[in-house]
């Protein structure tokens, strides 16, 4: 396994595939808070007699924005891993 050359191709694109996603979580996860902490929205909140608007941070928002990148980014990154696969491949066909 620690041999340079004998790890075939499939292997090692699954291996970098799947640790992508690692950034990939961590940067979704930033750009959902980013959207939670600046999205909100107006609520009505009765005070003693009197009603009065209070913004809200946007959580529902902030949730499904960072499940979209995280999703969108994550076929990004898959159609990025099989192109390197392909050309891996078309390199170790010449040999």
């Amino acid at each position: 396994m620690f041999k340079f050359g004998e790890t075939p191709p499939i292997r090692l694109i699954k291996v970098l595939f799947y640790t992508g996603w690692i950034p990939i979580a961590y940067k979704a996860a930033l750009f959902g808070e980013e959207i939670y902490s600046t999205s909100t929205y107006m609520t009505t909140v009765k005070e003693g007699y009197f009603d009065t608007a209070k913004a809200v941070n946007d959580l529902p928002k902030g949730i499904v924005y960072g499940v979209v990148a995280f999703v969108v980014a994550v076929v990004i990154w898959k159609i990025f891993c099989e192109i390197l696969l392909i050309v891996l491949r078309f390199f170790e066909s010449r040999r």
